[in-house]
């Protein structure tokens, strides 16, 4: 593939489209640092910024890395996390057998009508963060939740007696969005980095709203398993 300097495609987005091509010929392989900015400006009679801008939206995509002091590499393919039987419930607080696999746990109380509280924790596997994860529940609810939770009480307990306000439905949405500042720094990925946003609302038997989960993921260690079938 050659660049064309008459054609109405921007030069960046064609230089886009050439490394890409190379990296999937195998021309750059997983872990192989590109040539450098001004290499590719010699080889292609390109402009610093153009050949910036094209390795700057690559790197957001996650198809190359930027090691400090080193260069651009090709991002190698990641073990992935599969998320096995992922519903609307997978990230429901109410809905945990226990707490003992949420790191980070903390709760606080928002500035909401009516007054919620907020409970966040972090989800880790050989000790990377691969989701972040905040649970609003109504204090009318479980009003004692915050005690139960600093004196690491057992879900069952915290439940208990509590049928009526636990999630019986559920709906989910999934979208994937760059990563703000704060989620880049929680899942220690670059700003705007893709994640994948999963979005619940759980309902109890009752009809009343008793969870609003979201759940941050990084896209570039999380698989959704989908599971379905009839009985």
């Amino acid at each position: 593939m050659k660049l064309d300097k008459r054609s109405t495609q921007p030069l960046y987005a064609q230089l886009k489209e050439l490394l890409s091509e190379r990296i999937r010929q195998g021309v750059y392989q997983p872990g192989q640092q590109i040539p450098s900015e001004l290499a590719l400006c010699e080889e292609l009679t390109l402009s610093r910024p153009t050949v910036r801008q094209a390795i700057s939206e690559l790197v957001t995509e996650g198809i190359l890395v930027i090691v400090k002091g080193k260069g651009t590499f090709v991002a190698s393919e990641a073990e992935r996390i599969e998320l096995k039987g992922f519903n609307a419930f997978a990230f429901s607080f109410l809905s945990a057998r226990e707490l003992d696999g949420l790191d980070d746990l903390s709760i606080s109380t928002m500035e909401s009508n009516p007054p919620c509280w907020s409970i966040k924790w972090q989800l880790e596997n050989d000790g990377q963060i691969f989701a972040v994860c905040q649970s609003v529940i109504p204090v009318a609810m479980f009003p004692d939740l915050a005690d139960d939770i600093r004196h690491k009480r057992r879900m069952i307990e915290i439940t208990a007696n509590k049928y009526a306000y636990l999630p019986q439905k559920a709906s989910c949405r999934i979208l994937v969005r760059p990563a703000t500042t704060e989620e880049a720094r929680q899942l220690d990925i670059a700003r705007n980095s893709p994640v994948l946003v999963a979005s619940s609302r759980l309902t109890s038997r009752s009809g009343n709203l008793c969870e609003s989960v979201t759940a941050i993921m990084r896209a570039d260690l999380v698989t959704l398993g989908l599971d379905a079938g009839r009985s």
